[in-house]
């Protein structure tokens, strides 16, 4: 009998854009492009600036970033572990031994042109989250292959994991196709998605102590799009983004420990002072977000060239991207999505 995992990805952020900022907003095409800030990433200011960006709004901005001036937490009591350290600016690559064919720029086509590359599909033994959470995965791996969710749950939990991975198990779920005897029981299926995970980080010849940075800056990108070609480009702008040592301010990142999935945050959650919060803190997030798919971890080793510091996604329905250098040009992408959103009410 074909067993099939197709995996539960979370409501795409791919628009790392800050949404509605009355928590009450349904995130209609009548508030989204009104409240919606430009907080798809701001480019830093130096210490002591008291310069903003400009606002597509009449409201003050809510995103000027001095990236010396906070700093994130060492640890976070979310999941049943601690967490490791927030890690910062990418290093470079020269311990890599093997890396992917070179990806070149995204480019700028228009809508009509643009041609979705969907992420792999589930399918007969295939594990396909496109972003998905553990508590996502725990479900879709008993519903699809027939283990009770607690035994699933229970094998996740006490399951052995690299010591890199401080106890959370959080990205470290490999996706792909699995068969018997991978498949016997939830225990050995479980243990066959860790070894897989090491498996690939191993191959690309990355030390130990690089492993978990890997994954939690791919788990970013995993979770920042639907489109596997919009993959480079958020990983560029994404090592741009650590190499200036500020806050990421990716939706995505905060709404990891919220319950529900939805793609806009409040100002509520921007606010907080939750480990999670990538408008408050540096670097990357505590621990992996999601569970990257091996295309993601090829994207964050070896991003294309590119200056961009921001991006938007204008159709959140395929996914297209557009980056851009300067905040005045990335406001001018920011009006494509808000365009889209008016024709297109996004709950």
């Amino acid at each position: 009998m074909a067993l099939v995992l197709a995996g539960v990805a979370a409501a795409a952020v791919v628009v790392a854009l800050a949404g509605p900022e009355d928590d009450s907003s349904s995130g209609t095409a009548e508030d989204v492009p009104t409240a919606a800030e430009t907080t798809v990433i701001e480019r830093p200011q130096p210490v002591g600036s008291t310069e903003t960006a400009p606002e597509p709004t009449a409201r003050p901005s809510t995103t000027t970033a001095a990236p010396t001036t906070t700093a994130a937490p060492t640890t976070t009591a979310v999941g049943p572990t601690s967490t490791i350290t927030t890690t910062i600016a990418p290093e470079p690559q020269t311990t890599t031994t093997t890396q992917p064919p070179e990806t070149p720029p995204p480019t700028q086509p228009a809508s009509s042109d643009y041609a979705p590359v969907p992420k792999p599909a589930g399918g007969p033994n295939t594990i396909a989250p496109g972003g998905a959470l553990t508590k996502h995965l725990a479900a879709d791996i008993a519903a699809s292959f027939g283990f009770d969710l607690l035994d699933v749950e229970v094998a996740i939990a006490s399951v052995e994991l690299p010591s890199e991975s401080g106890g959370n198990a959080e990205g470290w779920l490999a996706p792909g196709t699995y068969g018997p005897p991978e498949t016997d029981s939830a225990d050995v299926l479980v243990r066959a998605m860790v070894d897989r995970r090491v498996t690939q980080l191993a191959e690309r010849g990355l030390p130990r102590d690089q492993w978990q940075r890997v994954l939690t800056a791919a788990s970013v990108i995993e979770k920042e799009t639907y489109n596997q070609n919009e993959k480079p480009g958020v990983a560029r702008v994404l090592t741009n983004r650590l190499a200036g040592g500020g806050p990421l301010q990716m939706d995505s990142i905060i709404l990891y420990p919220v319950p529900e999935d939805r793609i806009f945050t409040t100002s509520a959650e921007r606010a907080s002072d939750q480990p999670y919060n990538s408008y408050r803190y540096n670097g990357l997030p505590p621990t992996p977000i999601s569970s990257p798919d091996e295309a993601s971890i090829d994207a964050f080793l070896a991003p294309p060239p590119g200056d961009w510091w921001f991006y938007v996604t204008v159709d959140l329905h395929t996914g297209e991207t557009r980056y851009a250098v300067t905040h005045e040009d990335h406001l001018t992408n920011v009006e494509l999505l808000r365009a889209w959103l008016r024709e297109h009410p996004t709950p």
